[in-house]
Order: structure tokens, then sequence, then C-alpha cells
């Protein structure tokens, strides 16, 4: 059978239809070397239990696959409601949060009367949207070593909309609920998006702060701590005000029959807490002995390790050169990690995910026989 090839269309074609922000923009882009163990995208290590997984089976061999699934997954909306202990109506679920992300920041800067102003460095896909939409911004940026500062935060106009993660990625720092709370008092018609998506390794969680200030709005997922990666959920935590319009965009039936009936036994099960409290340690332990291990190992090397709140933390090293040469030694002993030494104020940084014990073994060992000066 003879294979067609679409026509390209001509430059002046492109550029009627879309914005020059989206055509110079670079691609989303993860490297995927051939390894045999995974630190690079912060996925739990721990994967369910076989019984949930044949108790997913079971129930997917009765469900009609011809027929659409609930247009707005009511069943597990109300499932993931009792599990961050909101109303049913102030959760709206999507195909993982970026999703919702690029979802919710298109919405919210349609009318947008003072700025959009984004955390830096953090998860690049808050920018890369604005840029993709032609949407301008200004950058919150970091400490010198990392951290939230609010005498950073540049001037925020009234009815301005604020982005930062917290747990941030790839940095791991946080914000504290106290410094957000003074924020949203202070910017009480600016609304701030507080992406959580690391929030059950975090000291503090923000949601009882959505009964005292209505300019907050929460996006969470399930693929971290639940180890749900491959079921691709996330969900939006607001007041129903904002649900009901974020409703209107996010389209029905997104979420497929797959999804919907793992989560939904998943999250009916009497082992859920017990899972997520034990891999929430689990994970908090490996991750304190790595960074311990590390900042040992840094005292004979050009690295230093940064502390995190999240299932993964930074490695710095003094030069680009260097790290890059990291990351690639790493490779080549069959661990990959994220480079993230492109990304603005990461230069000669590298994000480690916070993998099984074995696998943190390796990448010690990987450490010792790379990082340190002979």
């Amino acid at each position: 059978m003879t294979q067609f090839t679409a026509k390209k269309p001509d430059q002046k074609l492109l550029d009627s239809f879309f914005l020059p922000t989206l055509t110079n923009a670079k691609e989303y882009f993860i490297d995927t070397p051939p390894v045999t163990i995974k630190l690079d995208q912060n996925e739990s290590p721990y994967d369910w239990p076989p019984a949930i997984k044949e108790a997913i089976t079971q129930k997917l061999k009765t469900v009609s696959w011809n027929r659409y699934p609930s247009a707005f997954s009511d069943p597990v909306t109300r499932l993931l409601a009792n599990y961050a202990n909101v109303p049913d109506d102030c959760v709206l679920t999507g195909p993982g949060t970026n999703h919702l992300l690029s979802m919710a920041i298109s919405c919210l800067s349609r009318k947008i009367i003072g700025k959009v102003i984004i955390a830096q460095p953090s998860f690049p896909l808050y920018e890369s949207h604005c840029q993709y939409d032609g949407i301008p911004y200004e950058i919150w940026p970091l400490s010198n070593d990392l951290e939230y500062d609010l005498s950073l935060l540049p001037q925020v106009p009234e009815h301005s909309l604020i982005i930062f993660a917290s747990p941030n990625n790839p940095v791991g720092n946080a914000l504290k609920k106290q410094d957000l709370q003074h924020l949203l008092e202070k910017h009480p018609t600016s609304i701030f998006l507080a992406d959580e998506a690391y929030f059950e390794f975090a000291d503090e969680q923000y949601t009882d702060l959505l009964s005292k200030h209505s300019n907050l709005i929460i996006l969470r997922t399930c693929s971290k701590t639940l180890g749900a990666a491959g079921i691709r959920l996330g969900y939006i935590i607001a007041h129903q005000d904002y649900i009901s319009i974020f409703k209107k965009l996010r389209l029905p039936y997104l979420l497929n029959q797959f999804t919907l009936v793992a989560a939904e036994v998943f999250l009916k099960d009497n082992s859920l807490h017990a899972f997520v409290e034990k891999n929430v340690n689990s994970t908090k332990k490996e991750r304190d002995q790595l960074i311990s291990a590390l900042s040992e190992i840094s005292k004979d090397s050009g690295f230093t390790v940064k502390r995190s709140q999240a299932n993964f933390f930074l490695m710095r090293w003094k030069d680009q050169k260097s790290c890059l040469h990291a990351y690639q030694q790493l490779i080549e002993e069959g661990i990959l990690v994220r480079n993230i030494s492109a990304g603005p104020g990461l230069e000669g940084c590298l994000r480690v995910t916070v993998g099984t014990s074995y696998e943190n073994e390796a990448f010690i060992r990987a450490a010792k026989k790379h990082f340190v000066h002979k």
C-alpha cells in the first residue's frame, strides 16, 4: 500500500494561524537513553499491590468498552474529594495535572488586568504554556540559595495571577504556609495557583487555607505519592464557583474506562492510607539517607546537595561542563537522572528522584566511583 505524505504548508500560511511565541518555542523534551535504573521523573518506586491490580482487571471485564465513560468522572471525583477532605463540588479531575494546569492558566489569563507572575526556577510547563498562548508574564525569582523570598516577589497589581509550586519541582523547596497566607491576605483580588503535586511529602499543606481565602486554587496529582503515574489522574481543588467555570473548558469523557476503574478500586481500598503512609515514610527515609551520604561525598568533590521536601533533590556542580560529565557518567553506569542544567537559574544542576533502597545504593556507588576527586 502506498504511504501518503502530507504537503508542507508555506510559512505565510503558518504565520497567519499560529502565534510566533508558539512557533518559536521549544518542544517539551525528555531524554530517554536506555538504562536499568530510572531516577529522572519523580515517580514512586513502589507499584500497586498485585491484589489491587487483579481487582482492577476483574472489574474492567465487566465494563462496557463500547460505551462512553462518566462524562466528568463523578464517582472518582467523590472519592478524591474524600481523600482530600473537601466537598465533592470543590474538585475537578483531569488526565494528569499538566492538562489541568494548561487549562487553568488559559482560562484565568484571558481577561487578566494585572500580571501573570511565575516562580522561577520551577516546573517549566508554567512558562512554556504562557509562551505557547502568547501570555506575557513576569518572574518571581528564587533566592541565591533557591528558596522562596517574599521580598523578591515583583509588584502585584490587582487582579493578577501568581503561579508557584510547593514543594517546588525541580528544586524541592517549599513556600511556608504562613507566607502564603500573608500573600493571600495582602493581595485579595489576585489569584494564587498552587501546584501541590508532592504535597504528601511536605512539612505543611495548604488545604485548610481554602476555607479562609477565596483567591487560592490548588492543583494535585495521583502520579507521585499514590504511585499512579501510569493511571494519568490529576485534580483541581477550589471553590465550586471556580470548578463550575473550569468544567466548561474541561472537555467531557477525558478519563478513559481504565483510569476510572483503576482509580475507583484503589481509592475505595481499605489499605489506601496505609499504602500512602508507608510510601511517604520510606521515601523520606531513603531521601534523607541519600542526601546525607552525598553530602559526605561532596566534601571531596565539586558538587553540593540541596535539602528537599519532595521525593527528589537537587545536585549542583560548580560548572556546566562538570555537571554534564557527571550526567553522562551516570548513564554509562545504567542510571538516568534528570538533566535540568539548561533551565533558568539551574546551570550545573541535576535532579535525582528517590528510588528503592537497591536503586539508591547503586546511585551512591556510582557517585563514589565517579564524583570523588582522586
